[in-house]
């Protein structure tokens, strides 16, 4: 047992495993959807409790705030007696460079097809959006279209963009990045791409 970061996109598959490995009572489990400088407390504490054996806290979450990382640091590089930490995220870019030093990084990420996007973005037109808006609707009534498949058809609409030469600003790439949770918070696909779409559509008229 020894401490490290697991990047994956599966934490449920990577919490049996390691509830099957460790066993329930060395393992000490925090998921959050969002890791904030209060959880980073319930982390310490837990650490600073003494245990004959090994025991392994395990943080699972979809965001990281930085004052939280910063708060683990010590605790990370010096941990108290029988104490290792294991840190999982779906990407290493949620996590500080000083706590990605510290620790062993394993990457489980498994690279999967990027979904096909129907749509020619070189010449964009407002029918050609309304037409797959439709598409996408009927797809989520029909439950074809789930949250997963959403933040991944955003995905690859932002790429296919990027490949046929569309130029984004900082401010337009942190937008679509907070599209894609609001599609994690089960957000309507209709909601969503409609402006994704449309800041597109406007971009290639600038």
């Amino acid at each position: 047992m020894y401490s490290k970061i697991v990047i994956t996109n599966d934490f449920e598959t990577l919490k049996k495993e390691l509830e099957a490995e460790f066993g329930v009572k060395n393992l000490r489990f925090f998921i959050y959807d969002e890791f904030m400088i209060e959880n980073a407390r319930d982390v310490m504490s837990e650490a600073y409790i003494a245990e004959i054996s090994e025991k392994l806290l395990v943080i699972m979450a979809k965001s990281y705030r930085i004052e939280a990382q910063n708060a683990l640091l010590k605790i990370i590089e010096e941990p108290p007696r029988n104490v290792q930490f294991l840190i999982t995220a779906n990407s290493k870019n949620l996590l500080l460079a000083t706590i990605r030093s510290r620790l062993v990084l394993e990457n489980r990420l498994t690279k999967t097809a990027r979904m096909s996007v129907n749509l020619n973005l070189k010449s964009l037109s407002l029918k050609e959006i309304s037409n797959f808006i439709d598409e996408c609707v009927e797809s989520e009534r029909a439950d074809k279209l789930g949250k997963n498949e959403l933040k991944e058809l955003i995905a690859a609409i932002v790429l296919k963009a990027c490949e046929a030469g569309y130029k984004f600003s900082a401010d337009e790439l942190g937008y679509f990045y907070d599209l894609v949770r609001l599609a994690d918070l089960n957000s309507k696909s209709h909601s969503l791409l409609i402006p994704l779409l449309l800041t597109i559509f406007e971009k290639g008229y600038s």
